[in-house]
């Protein structure tokens, strides 16, 4: 999970909920149009990746074979409104874009993407409030340090302590995080092994050509740590920001990164 920065509300959100604050979710995504402009503001806030697992939120095919790799998820779950207390279906900053978590068959990609019933990110989260018990990272996450660590070897996620310690972040909300949405899904630490395992590669080859560690790892953090052209970062950026250490601090400083 890495740090989400927060957009201006959707305008059609915005009018909806000032002309109807006590609806649902549900109804205000009846009308298509609503529901893509949201979507569309999500993924641009998050440059393309989960708020959870950091996978790339990955579009439909365009034959329609396959649905998109991404849904709209409530932070404090929408169950918790009752009537006459704050609506949690339609506040702007309640709301993620996630990946369906391994569970719909029927998801680009599909055969490394389906794993049922290996499930993560707001899947196993279902209704439950976990506000306090998790991070949330609109508002829990630094940008600097990085709180999070990735083994190079089994693509396992785990706590950076001191850094958590550094940046005033309880290190068992972290673990938490973890657990809960099950952010050491097998499905996951393959796909985090298997970008680390290519970024292993690339800097093998890097040191046979005679290039220096320090200098082969800067190489590498300015290719691979920042957005493409699409305004994207790269699937499993906390991995990658884990694996090339200073370089990438120093990546992320010099272009200025806040999330």
């Amino acid at each position: 999970m890495k740090k989400v920065l927060k957009g201006q509300e959707p305008s059609l959100l915005k009018s909806y909920r000032t002309s109807t604050p006590s609806n649902t979710w549900e109804a205000f995504s009846k009308k298509t149009g609503r529901k893509t402009q949201v979507q569309q503001q999500l993924k641009a806030d998050q440059n393309g990746l989960c708020a959870y697992c950091e996978i790339d939120l990955l579009d439909a095919d365009e034959d329609g074979n396959g649905v998109a790799d991404f849904r709209v998820e409530h932070f404090h779950p929408k169950s918790a409104t009752v009537a006459g207390s704050h609506n949690w279906h339609l506040d702007w900053h309640n709301l993620l874009g996630c990946c369906h978590g391994g569970s719909k068959n029927d998801v680009i990609a599909r055969s490394a993407r389906y794993t049922s019933p290996d499930h993560s990110c707001d899947v196993p989260k279902a209704n439950q409030n976990l506000t306090g018990v998790i991070l949330n990272p609109l508002t829990d996450v630094p940008a600097f340090p990085g709180i999070f660590k990735c083994d190079r070897a089994t693509g396992i996620l785990s706590v950076n302590t001191n850094n958590c310690n550094t940046a005033g972040i309880n290190p068992v909300l972290a673990q938490n995080t973890i657990d809960e949405l099950r952010l050491d899904a097998d499905r996951l630490n393959r796909f985090r092994k298997a970008v680390l395992d290519r970024l292993n590669q690339q800097l093998q080859e890097q040191i046979r050509r005679g290039i220096a560690v320090p200098q082969a790892m800067d190489q590498l953090a300015q290719a691979h740590l920042r957005k493409n052209n699409q305004q994207q970062w790269p699937a499993f950026f906390t991995s990658i920001r884990d694996y090339l250490g200073p370089a990438a601090e120093k990546q992320l400083q010099a272009i200025g990164y806040q999330g």
